[in-house]
């Protein structure tokens, strides 16, 4: 840099040079990697003029210059710290600075400034030195900072503090920094410790905005020895959490971990029932009725006043009655939140041994009926990551490969991550080892006790459940106690059946969308895996039954095609029967890998041995894709259709609505593939929300990372072959659904 300013002065480019060349690494950071393997050509540059540095980051003034168009330049602190992050040695003048804003009020600038200063020797001890800090948040980043450096001089000044600290919220950060730092901190956690820890707590000031909640519905909890909890105890943590503001704080996490099982199953219930009734109250009917009353004919005098006035833009109210006025009105107070739990998430982090059947129920019906409510979503999902109940990891893992809100989408997808690095896996190995049962064991049955009797259930052929009694007769529902059994035994089997049932639906959705993203994605098993943990599962092992497969050597060539049997057997399209290479790998079979005459046997296998496949893998071959440039697709541009036959043959296949744009509209529907991080896009001439039936004319498809960027499109011969084929054979489909090719086609967009 410091050789492109003495170019730029020798030939007068602009009269501030160190600005011009500071405006592309102080704005944003995009252009420092360009320096990543040679940074010494970045940083001396700010070195030799440090007033930069002094500027941006409010040690000096920043002048009002003009460089290049530029008025009033704008300097970003984060980029200055990375910069100084860069040097050798962070300059003495700038380190008091940095550890001001390590401990600051500002998340991104204080993460930017604490990786600043991990390369100051001892910069531990100064930071041991904020724990006597007048201010809690400061004492709390302080303990949290020394944790995540982990020098173990630092436990003494963390345990002395906490003998001295009075604030629950502040202790609760010390005593997880010491248990990061492996100490062990059971003395803090006996229950007589707990229950002088909670009266002195109770004593404090309430909570504010948390009258909703009825802490005489707390159920009785007991702890792992069986031993009843005092309730007090209980109260206390879900104050603390609401002080805490964390639905995943580690603490609490901790405290909860304390209760049996069946205690945490019941205590994650509770509160997350508790939040969610919170969160959805609206309106009465009666209450939304009143005001529909009090305000209908004001509304009414008033849309006629409209349309008397300008009846050319409100034709709408020309013959608008008092009914529709007063429907209008009752909708619309029914439509809204009367309140928002969102300020007490700190009570989710007590959910995290929820059972995973109740949550994952709770959870999807809330994002189906208030997907809205972002905030809550994402606060309710967090907590569930430090859960192993397959259910829920299933649920994580099926948000983080397609859901129509992105932020939610990369909070699962975060989330994944946190967990497979926790077990030690690749995601992919997670999601084929957490994968539910349903309840049936190794030979598909679910045993279920009455005590005197004993009742079995199993899958038919279609996935529907099959009931039988001790004599192997089928019967059709599972009978009332008798008077000499226990009725308690006798619900808890059939709340397993009920649970069963819920649950294999679910599962039966997530593996069929799973195995069609991984035949997509070109997705390669070890033989040893597949054999270990497909294979023999109760339901995913039928699943698997219903594919080809494709054994692949170490090269990625193809070695045999075949299908899993229901006796265990592998078998050719021929019926001959093959042994798998331990050392091998296996994919989904697809058309566009097979030779054309593999696939009509494999059709004619199918059809003969009356095969339901779980989705077509031999309909959609690839054409030639050499004449499309920049990677994008276009050639069936103004086929013409309406935005109602589009959106059905896209939703049904998977899409998901693009971003609402300008004046509600938009332009285009997007399939995300997680495991590849890459968007399939199909554009069109565009609709508005609320959708009304219009014509609307199919543009292109293309493949990117990031959803809806044309200009950013993958080259087609840098992705799966499967993922283009299918993601044409998409596009086609609306083609076909269409009326075709309107030569006029760009006079019939509503635009």
């Amino acid at each position: 840099l410091r050789q492109i300013a003495d170019v730029m002065v020798k030939l007068n480019f602009c009269p501030h040079v160190e600005y011009e060349i500071a405006l592309s690494f102080l704005n944003r950071d995009y252009y420092h990697n360009i320096y990543e393997n040679e940074p010494y050509k970045l940083w001396a540059f700010f070195a030799e003029n440090d007033f930069l540095i002094d500027q941006t980051l409010g040690l000096a003034p920043l002048p009002t210059i003009q460089c290049n168009g530029y008025i009033d330049i704008d300097f970003d602190k984060i980029c200055a710290i990375k910069i100084l992050q860069l040097f050798p040695t962070i300059p003495a003048k700038y380190v008091a600075y940095l550890l001001e804003s390590a401990l600051g009020e500002s998340k991104q600038l204080r993460y930017a400034a604490q990786n600043a200063l991990r390369q100051i020797p001892n910069i531990h001890s100064q930071i041991e030195q904020a724990l006597s800090s007048t201010k809690q948040e400061l004492r709390i980043t302080a303990a949290n900072w020394l944790a995540e450096l982990g020098q173990k001089s630092s436990i003494k000044a963390l345990n002395a503090a906490l003998k001295k600290e009075k604030r629950e919220t502040v202790q609760a950060a010390i005593l997880i920094a010491l248990e990061k730092f492996g100490e062990d901190i059971s003395q803090h956690l006996t229950p007589k410790k707990l229950l002088a820890d909670a009266q002195k707590g109770l004593k404090g000031k309430k909570i504010t905005d948390f009258d909703w909640f009825d802490f005489n519905l707390i159920p009785s909890l007991s702890w792992q020895n069986g031993k009843i909890i005092e309730p007090q105890i209980i109260e206390w943590w879900i104050c603390l959490a609401v002080k805490l503001k964390d639905p995943s704080h580690p603490l609490l996490i901790i405290y909860t971990r304390l209760l049996s099982p069946q205690s945490q199953q019941q205590l994650g219930e509770f509160i997350l029932q508790s939040f969610i009734n919170q969160d959805i109250r609206i309106t009465t009917l009666e209450e939304a009725e009143a005001k529909a009353s009090s305000e209908a004919d004001m509304r009414l005098q008033k849309y006629i006043r409209y349309y008397q006035s300008s009846p050319e833009y409100y034709s709408e109210y020309k013959n608008i009655t008092y009914e529709q006025v007063f429907e209008e009105i009752k909708n619309e107070k029914l439509a809204n939140y009367l309140g928002s739990a969102i300020k007490a998430k700190g009570i989710l982090a007590l959910t995290c041994g929820i059972e995973g059947r109740v949550a994952v129920s709770l959870l999807r019906s809330f994002m189906k009926n208030h997907y809205q409510r972002r905030a809550q979503i994402e606060a309710m999902l967090e907590p569930l990551a430090n859960s192993d109940d397959p259910m829920i990891i299933q649920l994580l893992l099926s948000l983080a490969r397609r859901y129509r809100t992105v932020s939610i989408q990369e909070k699962a997808r975060h989330l994944v991550e946190n967990i497979a690095h926790r077990s030690g896996w690749t995601i992919d190995e997670l999601t084929d080892r957490t994968i539910s049962t349903a309840g049936l064991d190794d030979n598909g049955l679910l045993i279920l006790d009455y005590g005197e009797r004993t009742f079995t259930a199993s899958l038919d052929e279609q996935f529907k459940w099959q009931l039988k009694n001790a004599d192997g007769e089928t019967i059709k529902a599972l009978p009332e106690a008798r008077k000499s059994e226990n009725p308690e035994l006798v619900k808890e089997a059939k709340k397993q059946f009920s649970n069963s049932k819920k649950e294999l639906s679910q599962l039966l959705t997530m593996q069929i969308s799973r195995f069609y993203e991984a035949m997509c994605a070109q997705r390669q098993w070890r033989v040893e895996d597949w054999q270990k943990y497909l294979q023999p599962h109760p339901i995913v092992g039928r699943l698997i039954q219903r594919l080809v497969w494709l054994e692949l050597d170490n090269n990625g060539q193809i070695v045999n095609s075949f299908r899993p049997t229901e006796d265990g057997s592998l078998i050719t399209n021929r019926d001959e029967e093959i042994l798998l290479d331990q050392n091998h790998f296996i994919t989904v079979a697809h058309s566009v890998l097979l030779a054309s005459d593999e696939i009509v046997q494999w059709q004619t296998h199918i059809k003969d041995y009356k095969v339901n496949p779980l989705f077509e893998q031999f309909s959609d071959p690839l054409p030639d894709m050499s004449k499309f440039e920049a990677g994008v697709i276009d050639d069936r541009l103004g086929w013409l259709t309406d935005s109602f036959t589009l959106r059905s043959v896209l939703t049904k296949l998977g899409y998901g609505r693009d971003d609402i744009e300008f004046h509600g509209s938009f332009y285009g529907y997007h399939k995300y593939f997680s495991s590849l991080n890459i968007y399939i896009n199909i554009e069109f001439s565009g609709s508005m929300v609320p959708e009304e039936n219009i014509p609307v004319v199919l543009y292109y498809l293309y493949f990117s990372n990031k959803k809806g960027l044309k200009d950013s499109a993958i080259a087609l011969d840098k992705l799966p072959k499967v993922l283009l084929a299918e993601g044409y054979a998409n596009y086609m489909a609306v083609a076909n659904a269409s009326s075709g090719f309107d030569p006029n086609w760009e006079d019939k967009s509503i635009w």
